[in-house]
């Protein structure tokens, strides 16, 4: 970090020069400028402990201030750094790689809202149920999207809770081993099916 070097001294009653104090003045006001414009500070000698939790506010970051050159390439980004997004849409100029997570199931199923965003594996030999829960059993976010697919030989019927409307044509089973649907909730208790289903 930048030190403060004052030019001149003086002792009890010295007479003061008015260049000598001007001289102190101008070392005071360069090192206080150099610590305001960010120039006075050595690389990392501000750390994290050096920064009080919440000391940075919206309120305090001027519009543009933080541009693409004042953040470190590669900066490692965690949950509580990067949350749940309040936009209501993203634009993309180029790809966004997305790897989604897979719930594999046996035997007859209800989904929790950990499968929101999730590929739900219905894994059986033969018939069995994947039921959508009721809004009062399990509340999922309207826009949810859950892909069902059927990895074993037993057929998929897709079963709406009491309360629950499922909407897909021309019914609610996957039509084959291998097929694949989304269901999307649309609405309170209402959800609607596509993908390769039959009745």
């Amino acid at each position: 970090m930048t030190t403060l070097t004052i030019p001149n001294s003086f002792s009890t009653g010295e007479v003061i020069e008015a260049a000598e104090m001007n001289a102190n003045f101008t070392a005071v006001k360069t090192y206080a400028e150099a610590l305001s414009d960010g120039s006075g500070f050595d690389a990392g000698a501000i750390n994290t402990e050096d920064i009080a939790d919440t000391s940075i506010t919206t309120a305090k970051i001027a519009t543009a201030a933080v541009t693409s050159a004042k953040i470190q390439t590669s900066v490692s980004l965690t949950t509580p750094i990067l949350g749940v997004a309040s936009a209501t849409s993203l634009a993309v100029a180029n790809n966004v790689v997305s790897h989604i997570d897979f719930n594999i199931t046996s035997g007859a199923y209800q989904l929790a809202l950990s499968d929101d965003g999730k590929v739900v594996v219905m894994n059986n030999g033969s018939a069995t149920n994947l039921t959508v829960p009721a809004d009062g059993t399990t509340d999922f976010t309207i826009g949810t999207q859950i892909i069902i697919w059927e990895l074993g030989a037993g057929q998929t019927t897709i079963v709406a809770a009491v309360g629950v409307t499922i909407n897909g044509t021309p019914g609610l089973k996957l039509r084959a081993q291998y097929s694949g649907a989304v269901l999307i909730k649309r609405a309170a208790n209402t959800w609607f099916l596509l993908g390769d289903i039959s009745s």
